[in-house]
């Protein structure tokens, strides 16, 4: 089978919108080339992990890389997302297109995609290369296919610092909008007594699953579902709850977070841009809760708060 490699050049602030548009579109996964990429400063513990080309990555912006498979349908699928490019008003850039065999879509997934160290106990790896043989080291496997969360993104990377940080073997964690499961993952991987992940998007929900099983973990539950609903048949209450998803839904749940959420337990959020901090704050404080902990990375934001006894 042949497939059509779809690459667009973007900012920033929208790669997630523009990756999201090639999943819908039929897309099993998207690759992320990332400026900030070659300037981020990490301590090359692994070896191989930053020995980067730097002609592999753009001088600015993201480039998005996604892959769909050539079928009757496949004018179709194009159309959708130059239609779905123009509407997030990027026209003044161009979606390039070009035709790979198997074999050469099945190396384009790996060329870019090597293990990232979240931590110094953490790190993300594709299921392809061997585990590690440190036993300090928590791995989580995580191929290509899903939109968000694969580790690469700043929000995600703060999330997973600070699941590390707060999470332990007494923990109830409820992942909201889980995309690929990847902070829940985590959250098990790193001693959560268990696990609920969540998301109304049921592709993600089916991307989770996959993941989690993948990593085997089996305290983890996924569904597809809104945070009130299914946190509410839940046998325990949540003792940590992450939202990695944007500023506008976090304010908008915030409510339903402290319905859910006993006081005194955190509530991780982030995908918050940075001019965007100062409004999630307020609301936070107008919910009831304090501020514990503030961390920013590149110009997005991740807010650990603790909702107060009423």
């Amino acid at each position: 089978m042949n497939w059509l490699e779809l690459s667009f050049h973007t900012t920033h602030e929208v790669f997630d919108l523009v990756s999201n548009i090639f999943i819908e579109a039929g897309s099993k996964g998207v690759l992320v080339e990332d400026s900030n990429t070659l300037t981020e400063a990490h301590e090359d513990q692994f070896g191989e992990i930053y020995r980067l080309n730097p002609d592999d990555y753009p001088k600015e912006g993201v480039i998005i890389k996604g892959y769909l498979a050539v079928t009757p349908d496949i004018e179709h699928q194009l159309e959708y997302v130059r239609t779905q490019l123009l509407n997030l008003n990027q026209s003044h850039q161009h979606l390039e297109i070009r035709q790979l065999d198997e074999e050469d879509w099945a190396n384009s997934w790996k060329k870019h995609y090597q293990p990232i160290e979240v931590t110094d106990r953490l790190v993300i790896k594709p299921s392809w290369l061997e585990p590690t043989l440190d036993p300090t080291i928590v791995e989580i496997l995580l191929d290509p296919g899903m939109a968000f969360g694969s580790g690469t993104h700043e929000t995600t990377q703060l999330c997973l610092e600070l699941i590390e940080e707060y999470v332990d073997n007494h923990q109830v964690v409820v992942d909201v909008g889980t995309g690929s499961g990847v902070l829940a993952i985590a959250a098990s991987k790193l001693g959560a007594k268990s696990v609920y992940a969540v998301d109304l998007d049921a592709m993600a929900v089916i991307r989770a699953k996959e993941n989690v099983d993948l990593n085997a973990c089996q305290n983890i539950v996924v569904e597809k579902n809104n945070l009130i609903d299914g946190v509410s048949a839940l046998k325990e209450k949540p003792t940590l709850m992450v939202a990695n998803i944007l500023a506008p839904i976090i304010i908008g749940m915030l409510a339903d977070v402290r319905k859910v959420l006993m006081p005194g337990c955190p509530f991780i959020c982030s995908g918050i841009v940075d001019h965007e901090k100062e409004s999630v704050i307020t609301a936070l404080l107008e919910h009831g809760f304090t501020i514990s902990e503030v961390r920013e990375k590149n110009g997005w934001v991740a807010i650990v708060a603790i909702p107060q006894e009423v």
